[in-house]
């Protein structure tokens, strides 16, 4: 899939002496500043959009990639090499993996194989992104994993895969942090049978045993509509905080029964991820909102690249809603995967690889970002900053929760 550029100095060399060749070679390098000039190439997202992976998720990261496609096509902003038209158009092309790592590879064959991608993102789960990660490096396909989070995928030092949001270490660090902060003293541990709930759940009752925070992990079934009998086990220990790590339905439905059965609203619940800051949270959970706690990657205040504004504005424009983070991640992914095909003037995986290795390029709020082959954990990822965020009304917005963490931004105390 590599694109040639022909130069000028070229077509004099080849068509001397022969006019109607060489007016077609002028013309083929005015086209070389032109995206239309190269061939189209395809980029898939592979991201969950049925049950029982998070749908909503999914969602969110296919309207962020095709906006990025629509901003790359566009060649906004002053962030490409003009000598170069690749790549060409780009189209975002689908793919559903439900959440389940079996559907993901085969989703991935398919997307490689008869959609011939030159990289893919989306990834949510772990579990998904961990399975296609061989399938990347087999096809020579650079992925970014949108939202899974487990270190063993940058750890893996996989030389396709570039990891592009927070790792497990950086949210348990964080919540392990604000937990001691804030003196609890015993925390319920309640996570999903996938590895995010099977690696990070003892990864925090370690972290909690060194800081002498007692502590104990429940590990359910994310498919399991019926968890009460579990949380009976959670309100006998007598909790003062509660650690929700279920992903989408399952956290929800934690955040409900825990109510059925008297833990909330009087033990604060902290939510792993940023799930409270869709439009569906307070359709789902009402005024039990209020007063949860949550881990966030967005918060609308903080600063944005130029390519952020323009997503932001566009993305209100056209859905009638603020982005979230989903939305701004995938956006970004594209645009990287976009400035490092342009870098390398081409779309071949090994060449888009090492141009995303040697960076300069520009996301959604970074600037000068690069990927480069780092020690442990670090191999070929960006850090992104975590917030602690908390409701502190029914029907709060995002711009109005009380930011607890980190102290320099904060703007208020843990009520509870």
């Amino acid at each position: 899939m590599s694109n040639t550029v022909v130069t000028e100095p070229a077509c004099r060399l080849i068509t001397r002496g022969v006019l109607a060749i060489a007016v077609a070679c002028s013309a083929g390098a005015a086209l070389a500043q032109s995206p239309g000039a190269a061939s189209p190439v395809n980029i898939g997202v592979l991201t969950p959009l049925s049950p029982p992976g998070d749908p909503a998720a999914g969602q969110l990261i296919v309207r962020g990639a095709e906006l990025g496609a629509k901003y790359s096509n566009a060649r906004m902003g002053s962030i490409w090499n003009k000598s170069c038209s690749a790549p060409g158009p780009i189209a975002i092309v689908r793919a559903d993996d439900s959440g389940l790592p079996e559907k993901g590879m085969a989703g991935f064959r398919s997307l490689a194989l008869n959609s011939k991608i030159a990289g893919v993102l989306g990834a949510y789960d772990s579990t998904v992104a961990l399975a296609v990660q061989p399938l990347s490096e087999q096809f020579k396909v650079p992925m970014m994993t949108t939202q899974a989070p487990a270190d063993k995928i940058s750890g893996n030092h996989a030389a396709y895969t570039f990891q592009t949001h927070t790792l497990a270490t950086d949210r348990s660090d964080i919540v392990a942090r604000f937990v001691k902060e804030h003196k609890f003293k015993k925390v319920a541990i309640l996570g999903e049978n996938t590895d995010y709930g099977t690696i990070s759940g003892p990864d925090m009752v370690k972290r909690f045993t060194a800081d002498g925070i007692e502590s104990q992990l429940w590990i359910y079934d994310r498919a399991n509509p019926d968890l009460l009998s579990t949380l009976l086990q959670v309100k006998k220990f007598q909790p003062d905080v509660i650690y929700n790590m279920g992903v989408g339905a399952s956290a929800y439905l934690l955040i409900k029964q825990s109510a059925d059965v008297g833990l909330l609203p009087a033990t604060p619940m902290v939510v792993s991820y940023d799930l409270p800051i869709r439009p569906e949270f307070w359709k789902n959970v009402g005024a039990l909102g209020n007063k949860i706690i949550f881990l966030s990657y967005y918060q609308p205040k903080q600063p944005v690249t130029d390519a952020g504004k323009w997503l932001q504005q566009e993305y209100q424009k056209m859905y009638g809603e603020p982005a979230l983070y989903s939305s701004l991640a995938s956006f970004g992914n594209v645009i990287l995967f976009a400035q490092a095909m342009n870098a390398a003037c081409s779309t071949e995986g090994e060449k888009v690889a090492a141009a995303l290795e040697k960076g300069g390029f520009t996301s959604w709020n970074q600037a000068n970002v690069s990927f480069p082959k780092a020690d442990g954990i670090n191999w070929h990822r960006t850090v992104q900053p975590i917030m602690v965020l908390q409701y502190t009304a029914v029907d709060q917005g995002l711009n109005d929760a009380t930011i607890l963490y980190p102290a320099a931004i904060k703007t208020g105390n843990l009520e509870r």
